[in-house]
């Protein structure tokens, strides 16, 4: 029992170290991914209905509709236990400028009545057709809870699937079409949300509000299609064999090489060293983002499960505090 217990408090320590940097994202401006930081296995799922007034492309991850029509989205995710409520955010913000908030054009804006129970709602790109949906944000936001957004409420009127998640269909529509903004290209993000603000989960996709969305689709999957073919080595080349089988070798070896030289550079770049105090120092260079957030979040669970076998040891708490603070910048990169 004394194990279990003792499991318990790691598992607590660990959570609450992880997520104490989660409410800091909700203040910052948004970011193009999809995570899963609360481990809800949280996902959309868009099924195209036949003959809709909007398509849904899997290539492009893209959303093709009209405006004023509304598309249902189903959102999964796992409860846990204990239950705890959950909230859905949504909000519309363009691909190529994250730092600009979405707003409506005044063209659309001017025909909707202003009444004392609409004012957020009326400014709001998105609308929610599911009840209880409250909007939140004004025009000058930038942070991710600041901007115009849609908050849903979840763990109501679901369904629990096969596979143990639960399963809720929500409804939305725009109100204002890409080429009242701009023509700029934008993209939907939905927050899963704890209910006191904590961003545990976040799914992208980018979305067209167009007057013909099976056009513009066609058109698009088409380019991206043709960009595909281009990077493929062009069939002229079967016309002789023999010299594109040699070409093919002297490229191998010439990868071989190049491939033997860029490991000899980067255990170059990989810096092991100890200071003067002591202690250990590791500089490493990441080929991507998500590896160096991988690599820091492993430092901070040996980190948190060392604070629970020494709480008193004062040194070891303010290394967990500076791998946090060095999450927080690694999550801020670009």
């Amino acid at each position: 029992m004394k194990l279990y217990q003792l499991y318990e408090r790691k598992q607590s320590v660990l959570r609450e170290m992880m997520l104490q940097d989660i409410q800091i994202q909700a203040n910052t401006l948004p970011k193009l991914e999809n995570h899963n930081i609360g481990g809800y296995c949280f996902s959309m799922v868009l099924d195209e209905p036949p003959k809709s007034l909007w398509m849904y492309s899997i290539p492009l991850n893209k959303l093709y509709i009209r405006m004023n029509k509304a598309f249902n989205v189903d959102v999964q995710f796992k409860s846990k236990m204990p239950i705890q409520p959950l909230n859905l955010r949504v909000f519309l913000c363009f691909s190529n400028d994250v730092s600009a908030p979405v707003v409506r054009c005044q063209n659309h804006l001017s025909v909707e009545p202003l009444t004392a129970n609409n004012a957020k709602m009326r400014e709001s790109l998105l609308r929610s057709e599911n009840p209880n949906s409250v909007y939140c944000g004004n025009a000058q936001g930038k942070g991710i809870s600041e901007r115009f957004s849609v908050v849903v409420p979840l763990n109501m009127s679901r369904s629990v699937t096969r596979s143990g998640l639960t399963r809720q269909t929500l409804a939305f529509k725009f109100v204002c079409q890409n080429s009242c903004i701009g023509r700029k290209e934008t993209s939907l993000v939905f927050c899963l949300e704890k209910a006191c603000g904590d961003i545990v989960g976040q799914h992208v996709i980018h979305v067209k509000i167009c007057t013909c969305p099976k056009r513009d689709r066609i058109q698009d999957e088409r380019q991206l299609n043709s960009k595909k073919r281009k990077s493929v080595p062009e069939a002229a080349e079967e016309d002789e064999p023999s010299k594109v089988r040699r070409c093919i070798a002297i490229k191998t070896e010439d990868t071989e090489s190049n491939d033997s030289r860029d490991c000899d550079d980067s255990a170059a770049e990989w810096n092991v060293s100890r200071t003067p105090d002591g202690d250990y120092r590791l500089a490493i260079t990441c080929p991507n983002k998500e590896w160096l957030l991988q690599s820091i979040e492993g430092m901070i669970k040996e980190a948190a499960a060392e604070v629970l076998r020494n709480p008193n040891q004062e040194n070891l708490r303010r290394h967990a505090n500076k791998l946090l603070s060095l999450k927080k910048r690694a999550y801020e990169l670009p």
